[in-house]
């Protein structure tokens, strides 16, 4: 791959390996143009970054920014075991963001060791590949990155801002699908009573209104912006039932979609240009 398209790409891959250390094995100072982490297995180390030291043992990883002088020392008594992964692209840093605690914390928790292991023992083995191993490699490293504990474990102390962004935010990219309120919590990690005390206090409302409104807000929008037909708007804005979705919207804007239609492209664009109905 050129280093344009490397450049362009959203994660890729650079090298991957494990090693069972010796006791008090020690590699660097050193420095990588890209991000380093690595996996520990069994036994521990220390990590020193930017003048600090961090203790690191078996089910935690660490991380070493691009450019940044790092040395590691496996312990001479319990020698480290671990799973390294090289990489680099334009999601990193969202990636990151999205699991790191703090940014000047370099050591994650993950929840679940079997699985980060798995998910290791996976990367090595689709470098292996004769195709699409870019792809493989990429994808079980991402299945790696879901077990680490990061902000989206939340705790029982989260702030309300915490939850109900996360669940406005799993609503408003999943509006179209047949999704419960129970995907809704399990997105925000919280209880279904949590959440929907939450809605409550933030938007007087429940969790169930607050997708119906989406939903509906997307199709009034749909309806004066497109071309689509009702039924087409219907299905695209996730409700199954054609009937149901003219009852609830006469409901809630106080006349039928067609009219809807009709009184906002006259009033924004003055024409009226429907489609049929069906």
């Amino acid at each position: 791959m050129s280093d344009q398209a490397i450049q362009k790409f959203p994660l890729i891959i650079h090298y991957c390996g494990n090693e069972a250390c010796a006791p008090g094995y020690k590699f660097g100072p050193a420095v990588r143009e890209h991000y380093l982490l690595h996996y520990v297995t069994s036994g521990k180390g220390l990590v020193f970054l930017d003048g600090q030291s961090f203790h690191v043992t078996a089910g935690q990883c660490f991380l070493i920014q691009p450019n940044q002088m790092a040395s590691y020392l496996a312990d001479r008594t319990d020698p480290w075991v671990y799973f390294w992964v090289g990489f680099s692209g334009t999601s990193c840093e969202n990636i990151l963001d999205s699991i790191r605690q703090s940014s000047s914390i370099p050591v994650f928790n993950t929840t679940h060791p079997e699985r980060s292991l798995l998910y290791m023992k996976q990367i090595l083995e689709c470098k292996n590949l004769k195709s699409g191993q870019e792809f493989a490699i990429s994808g079980s490293f991402l299945l790696f990155l879901s077990t680490i504990e990061g902000k989206a474990q939340l705790s029982k102390g989260t702030e309300l801002n915490d939850i109900t962004t996360l669940a406005t935010n799993y609503i408003s990219h999943n509006y179209p699908y047949d999704i419960s309120v129970d995907d809704v919590a399990r997105a925000a990690c919280v209880s279904r009573t949590t959440l929907y005390r939450a809605f409550k206090e933030s938007f007087h409302m429940s969790v169930q209104q607050y997708l119906m409104d989406v939903r509906l807000s997307t199709a009034a929008e749909m309806l004066s912006t497109t071309d689509y037909s009702i039924n087409e708007i219907v299905l695209s804005c996730g409700f199954g039932n054609y009937q149901y979705f003219i009852r609830l919207f006469q409901s809630k804007k106080k006349m039928s979609p067609t009219q809807y239609r009709k009184h906002y492209r006259i009033k924004n664009y003055e024409y009226d240009s429907c489609p049929c109905d069906m």
